[in-house]
């Protein structure tokens, strides 16, 4: 392909003969993807397609009927002087030549044999139509050039790469007293237009410089006339280019702006002052339309700009305020001189109102505002910090005056600022906490430390917190009555000094449940030491009448065989009040309701409730505690309303401890029967692991010998498959004894990396070049060499049926984890097999590896499920059980 023009070239050839037009037309566009031919039969049907088609190149030839060649082109050239035209003729002669020279040919070429000559007329229409456009750019050029040269408001100049003057128009030469011969060949830099700038010489080097390299580089410049004014200029350096990309000259134009950049920066500085103003600046008629509004008004209400021109700011106004704000606005208008304040809220652009301080001057005498201006300051979030500390000064005066504690609170000359009903009450002062304020709290100190055990202590302490003003808190001060007060001091900062802010809390009750619930903890332990369900009962009976002051207390435990609840424990007291314990059976008593229930219940009069035992009872009040599913705790009282709230929570505790317990005693049992269960199944299992080891195993030693023998004495094609034979005989044994020897026993837990255990168990095994991705990070609580078992076999079953490229995943599930793979998979409907002994989907497995991968799970009160995985494969998830990951 040939270089060029870039676009597409349309080439006319008129020709009589349409073979020659048909093959030049498929050569040309072969040589030049570019060249487009349309075809003319002679010089008339030519001169039609040239007056309706845009063509870029005729290809002519000579000899044609009606008009040759040479005419063709005379005509052509009448209306297209400079249109390329190529005269491609077969019988061409000198005389031929000149005379298609003479008419303006662009070039003359004589058909040969052979197609290389459509290579040679393929550049020819190519350089010509590229000449052609370039001629016209270059005088499109020109043309541009001498009309920015010529233009009277515009500064133009050329330069040649170096920076050198070659040329200045008449408006540059109005701005400088130098002719224009003394300008050229100077320095651009050094040139009077940038005598007086601020410009440095390397500032204009640089735009010179990168123009001079192909780019446009706009600037602007602060510069002098000769009388010393200064102007402002706006202006771009664009480099000239040749034929071939080279720079070759800078062509430098600017526009003065001077009046341009002033009023700019009298605008800016405008706005600057309304648009940085805190308030919106408006001015109204004496109707109350807008004239004007400052640009405020779009960053405080959001409306844009001169969007509220014309419109009655009234309208903006929230129907609560616009009456009154209606009649400032009235009065100020009647008053030439006036000013006024107001508040009211305006609607925003999005609906919401706020609160505008309303500022208003009369200026309808003024000759220019000739209106009401108002500004209009937003104090939005002042109003609702007024509105929030007006409530939050109503909420505390709520608070303090019902607050449980008792609060004082005192100036720097030790006088009442405020105080509670509350502390009134704990330190039984007379009054109200009104006529308490301004009191002296010296004389109140001392008329209050008669209550305490030490006087003094009491005194002396307030004094020295009032001169250290260190804060205090969970100070105890024990009470003459039995009483225990608990003080907390904070120095506070006041608007006119130092003050003081007392609180006191009587936690009486609160200290008595707290040793109630310390020794609660202390029999929860000797609960959990108890090896029996008597044991268990009598302690949480004993716990019940000590701690929890429940005298007449029973505890009833479920008997499944009788389905009912038997008295397994009774304090001395209860037994005075009922006698003998019942037993409740179902659906026949208080009792049995709650114990299904399982929520605890204190009732105040036990005889208002139907489903009462003994309606005789001399019990008025019962407290009844479910003990999980193992039975009640009741609590029994001859007084009205005897248990209350922390009752129940300290009973609950008691009863859950107790449930605990007996669940323990019950578990500790199921545990040594299965120990001496497993102790009599382990016995049986070794036996067999022995008689296995040794009636199998010698025979397979003797083989092994044999076949050693064997191999030795003769080459045979029988004697791979035996030992492959034996090889499987020995770890179908070794995977047997596994599972007669370690079953489902697993030895002490301890705290197991997966990820760490895992990778150490690939390395054990032969995974060729399976890959392995440990997406774990879990540490579980198991027996460590069962887990290596467990993972072993899970890795050896992945490979031997997903191939040595399997891709072996271990993650966590929200439970447990898993093991995936991208192998075959199993079906859905075979899953449930594949834990039996021995079942095997290959000929070489031994089916026992996921037998032994489910005693394991089994052993460890796991669970195990087949899916599967995201790839098509096998995921094996294990569940640890929600309190076990």
């Amino acid at each position: 392909m040939v270089d060029g023009p870039s676009e597409t070239i349309r080439v006319l050839h008129v020709d009589d003969d349409p073979s020659v037009t048909e093959l030049a037309s498929e050569f040309l566009q072969r040589e030049d993807d570019r060249i487009t031919v349309e075809t003319a039969a002679d010089a008339k049907e030519g001169l039609d397609r040239l007056q309706s088609e845009s063509v870029d190149c005729i290809v002519s030839d000579y000899e044609m009927p009606g008009q040759n060649g040479i005419e063709f082109l005379q005509t052509v050239r009448e209306t297209e002087p400079d249109l390329p035209f190529i005269l491609f003729t077969g019988r061409g002669s000198e005389e031929v030549a000149s005379d298609a020279i003479s008419a303006g040919v662009t070039d003359y070429l004589q058909k040969e044999k052979g197609t290389d000559q459509y290579t040679v007329l393929a550049n020819r229409i190519v350089n010509a139509v590229g000449h052609d456009r370039s001629q016209q750019l270059v005088e499109q050029s020109q043309r541009r050039y001498q009309a920015i040269f010529d233009d009277p408001n515009i500064l133009v100049g050329l330069l040649d790469t170096d920076g050198s003057v070659l040329d200045v128009n008449e408006t540059a030469m109005e701005y400088v007293s130098k002719a224009r011969e003394n300008l050229t060949g100077t320095r651009f830099w050094e040139t009077p237009w940038f005598a007086h700038s601020d410009l440095s010489e390397s500032d204009v080097q640089e735009w010179i410089g990168r123009a001079a390299n192909g780019e446009y580089v706009n600037f602007e410049a602060d510069l002098q006339t000769p009388a010393g004014d200064p102007y402002t200029v706006e202006g771009v350096f664009r480099p000239v280019r040749d034929e071939e990309g080279t720079v070759v000259s800078i062509i430098v134009s600017a526009r003065e702006i001077t009046e341009r950049k002033a009023r700019e920066r009298e605008l800016e500085e405008y706005e600057a002052y309304l648009e940085g103003s805190s308030d919106i600046i408006t001015v109204l008629d004496e109707t109350g339309r807008i004239k004007y509004q400052s640009p405020s008004a779009t960053r405080i209400l959001g409306y844009e700009q001169d969007e509220l021109i014309g419109e009655n700011g009234f309208d903006l106004v929230h129907p609560d305020d616009v009456e009154t704000l209606y009649e400032t606005f009235t009065a100020l208008v009647e008053d030439p001189s006036g000013v006024v304040t107001s508040e009211a809220r305006f609607r925003s652009a999005d609906g919401e109102w706020r609160w505008l301080e309303v500022r208003g001057r009369n200026e309808l005498e003024h000759p220019v505002i000739s209106g009401i201006i108002t500004n209009n300051r937003d104090i939005t979030e002042r109003k609702a910090y007024e509105d929030e500390l007006e409530q939050t000064n109503a909420l505390l005066s709520t608070l303090f005056g019902t607050l449980p504690v008792g609060v004082l609170a005192e100036d720097s000359s030790r006088n009442v600022l405020a105080t509670n009903e509350r502390l009134l009450e704990l330190f039984g002062f007379s009054g109200t906490p009104e006529s308490l304020a301004g009191a002296d709290c010296d004389e109140l100190a001392a008329e209050a430390s008669d209550l305490f055990v030490d006087a003094d202590a009491f005194t002396d302490r307030i004094e020295t917190l009032i001169e250290e003003r260190d804060p205090v808190r969970d100070e105890r001060l024990e009470l003459r009555d039995g009483r225990t007060f608990e003080r907390r001091y904070e120095p506070i900062e006041l608007p006119g000094g130092e003050g003081h802010l007392w609180v006191y809390s009587d936690i009486t009750e609160q200290e008595t449940r707290e040793q109630k619930l310390e020794a609660l903890n202390e029999t929860t332990r000797e609960l959990m030491a108890a090896e029996t369900h008597q044991e268990v009962a009598d302690i949480s009976a004993e716990a019940a009448r000590d701690i929890l002051g429940m005298d007449a207390n029973a505890l009833y435990l479920y008997d499944e065989q009788r389905s009912a609840l038997a008295p397994k424990a009774i304090a001395d007291a209860g037994r005075a009040i009922i006698g003998e314990p019942p037993t409740f059976e179902t659906d026949e008593s208080i009792a049995w309701r709650v114990f299904e229930s399982g929520d605890p219940v204190a009732l105040d009069d036990v005889h208002e409730d139907s489903d009462i035992y003994n309606s005789e009872s001399p019990i008025e009040s019962e407290l009844y505690l479910p003990v999980g599913d193992g039975g009640i705790l009741i609590a029994g009282s001859d007084e009205h309303k005897a248990f209350d709230q922390h009752d129940i929570v300290l009973g609950r505790i008691l009863a859950s401890n107790t449930a605990t317990a007996l669940d323990q005693v019950d578990q500790t049992e199921r545990l040594r029967e299965r120990e001496r269960e497993l102790s009599r199944q382990n016995e049986r299992l070794e036996e067999f692991a022995s008689v296995v080891s040794h009636d199998l195993q010698s025979p397979l030693q003797v083989a092994d010998g044999r076949l050693d023998l064997l191999r030795d004495d003769c080459e045979s094609e029988h004697i791979e498959p035996i030992e492959t034979a034996l090889e499987r005989m020995e770890t179908l044994i070794e995977d047997l004894l596994t599972l007669a020897r370690e079953g489902n026993r697993v030895q002490e837990l301890e705290a197991v990396q997966l990820a760490s255990l895992f990778e150490d168990c690939w390395q054990n095994v032969d995974t060729d070049t399976a890959t392995l991705d440990v997406q774990t990070e879990r540490t579980i609580e198991a027996d460590p060499s069962r887990l290596k078992q467990l993972f072993e076999n899970l890795v050896r079953n992945a490979i031997e049926h997903g191939g040595p490229e399997v891709t072996v995943t271990v993650g966590d599930t929200d439970t447990g984890f898993f093991l995936a793979d991208d192998g075959p998979g199993i079906p859905a409907e075979k899953r449930a097999a594949v834990f039996e002994a021995g079942y095997s989907t290959t000929v070489d497995g031994t089916g026992f590896g996921l037998a032994i991968v489910k005693e394991i799970v089994d052993a460890h009160g796991w669970s195990i499920q087949l899916t599967e995985s995201a790839a098509g494969g096998l995921r094996v998830e294990i569940d640890l059980g929600s309190d076990r990951t």
